[in-house]
């Protein structure tokens, strides 16, 4: 379900020894790896905002082409409202992104805002394509709209690289500055 486009492929290594010139991190260094984590989360949280706007952009254009009782559905009022919607959310979503990605090129990006603007565009991308399928209504299920890709795409990028949840329990992490064990 979702990542047709994204090849992934399990690597395994047995008895692989790694000498220590070429570690990244030193043993015992996980929260500094940690950190560097950040990167990747703010690239999903790009990839989230990318399936949110294609989302809008298509539903934008969808209805105020597509005809009902005589008169685009852009004319109705309810599409009006979660039009608004989908658009407020893409937003949000952009701003946390480009506050997270502020200190790009220069030093690695902050957890917290990293794991605000993912949790937000997460959500954000699966709430918005849900929406676009809906005014798309049965359009949105078939593949020549691309609207159902997109919301299996976005149910993917949420799990990848850290659930909301677990975003969630990480921004509360970083909030307080301090650890929670979870496997006790």
């Amino acid at each position: 379900m979702g990542f047709r486009g994204i090849p992934s492929a399990d690597v395994i290594f047995d008895d692989v020894v790694v000498p220590g010139a070429n570690l990244v991190i030193p043993a015992g260094g996980f929260a500094q790896l940690f950190r560097a984590f950040s990167i990747e989360r703010l690239g999903n949280s790009t990839m989230s905002l990318a399936i949110g706007q294609a989302a809008l952009d298509r539903t934008v254009a969808y209805v105020q082409e597509r005809q009902q009782f005589g008169k685009p559905l852009i004319e109705f009022q309810a599409v009006q409202m979660t039009l608004a919607d989908m658009v407020l959310q893409v937003e949000a979503a952009r701003l946390l992104i480009e506050r997270a990605a502020r200190h790009a090129g220069t030093d690695l990006p902050d957890p917290l805002e990293v794991s605000l603007a993912k949790c937000t565009a997460n959500e954000m991308a699966k709430r918005v394509s849900d929406l676009a399928m809906q005014l798309h209504g049965g359009n949105g299920l078939t593949e020549e709209y691309g609207i159902e890709r997109l919301h299996r795409d976005a149910h993917g990028w949420a799990v990848a690289g850290g659930t909301p949840t677990m975003q969630r329990i990480r921004i509360v992490s970083e909030l307080l500055g301090r650890r929670f064990d979870q496997r006790r």
